[in-house]
């Protein structure tokens, strides 16, 4: 059975095509001859044996872009996929990346943390169509993980501290003494580093490794998240004609970076999302209960131009709540809603204080 769904009116039985002649078309639940189809419509296709899945049938005058309402949304699921068998690692990957090809309303990532294959689906149900046919198909049997939210963190006060690495080995040794300021910056600043050295008391080529150390400190604070929206100035410091290196001041601005934020105190930080939510316009008002009991704030909805009868309701959303939002939407509208979104901003969590 080939079923066939009309992207444009017309499509009737017996059209030449560019890459398939189509000999007739039969209505999916009665199983007899129908008219041209009209956009949307989808009918089965007799005597095209020949068609792979997901091929675009066009006229000898060239394919055409599909409209909007046949493409599919952007997946906002992301799951890390394991296999459950080791051995199975290498088929898993062909596997994904074969259904991906297959559907186009699924995609691949990677988490650089793990390095493990993250799915993106565009709900629970789609990604466990995606399992079963794993198993069924492939012969790969998986387990999925939510992808956590990509927590950070961040000091509030300003903290001046010295450090001195000293290490004596028999031979050379190692010597570099930094003094460094951190302070916080700004919400989105990321990370700033200057130096304000005076009469050459740490050497200029020793600068960097300086500027490396606190890098290597901001990688993971107290909390064991990456360290954003931080400014540290190295101010002053020494150095040994022998035993200081690159090494010896990579150290100590590592030390000394993070004994300050040790002493600062981190607050956690997490990712808030912009939301926006495609509904029917009479599930709308249903919406602001499930969006707000998932701790999230609602910024209104308005007419969507491309579509009438439908919404576009507006929220920002913590990222750690978006797998819980394809259940709430479910609920709300039947089934019907679906929803892009994109980074906000970061903000405090207070709840992740001790996290």
């Amino acid at each position: 059975i080939v079923l066939l769904r009309a992207m444009a009116d017309g499509l009737k039985a017996g059209a030449a095509l560019a890459c398939e002649n189509i000999g007739g078309l039969v209505d999916v639940d009665t199983k007899t001859g129908i008219g041209p189809l009209a956009a949307g419509e989808i009918g089965i296709a007799v005597k095209a044996d020949h068609l792979s899945l997901r091929a675009p049938l066009y006229t000898a005058d060239g394919a055409a872009e599909a409209p909007g309402w046949a493409q599919p949304h952007r997946p906002n699921l992301r799951l890390i996929v394991t296999p459950k068998a080791e051995k199975d690692d290498a088929r898993l990957s062909g596997a994904l990346a074969r259904l991906c090809e297959i559907d186009p309303g699924l995609a691949l990532d990677t988490d650089a943390p793990s390095g493990h294959a993250v799915l993106c689906a565009q709900s629970p149900t789609h990604a466990r169509w995606v399992t079963e046919t794993l198993k069924a198909t492939f012969g790969v049997e998986v387990t999925t993980t939510p992808l956590a939210a990509q927590l950070c963190e961040t000091i509030r006060k300003p903290v001046d501290k010295h450090y001195r690495h000293r290490k004596q080995t028999g031979g050379a040794g190692q010597f570099a003494d930094v003094v460094i300021k951190v302070r916080p910056l700004p919400r989105g600043e990321g990370f700033v580093f200057t130096e304000e050295v005076k009469g050459g008391a740490v050497p200029r080529n020793y600068i960097p490794a300086v500027e490396q150390g606190a890098r290597d400190a901001l990688a993971a604070g107290p909390h064991g998240h990456p360290v954003v929206d931080v400014a540290v100035t190295l101010v002053d410091g020494k150095s040994h004609p022998v035993d200081s290196s690159d090494f010896a001041f990579r150290t100590a601005g590592r030390q000394a970076v993070k004994e300050a934020l040790e002493e600062a105190g981190t607050v956690v930080l997490q990712p808030i999302n912009r939301v926006t939510i495609f509904t029917p316009s009479v599930f709308s008002g249903a919406l602001v209960p499930a969006v707000s009991g998932l701790k999230g704030q609602v910024l209104g909805f308005e007419a969507d131009p491309d579509a009438p009868g439908w919404d576009r309701f507006n929220a920002l959303l913590p990222a750690s709540a978006e797998a819980d939002l394809f259940n709430a939407l479910a609920s709300a509208t039947r089934g019907t809603a679906w929803f892009v979104s994109e980074l906000d901003h970061y903000e405090e969590a207070y709840d992740l204080a001790h996290a």
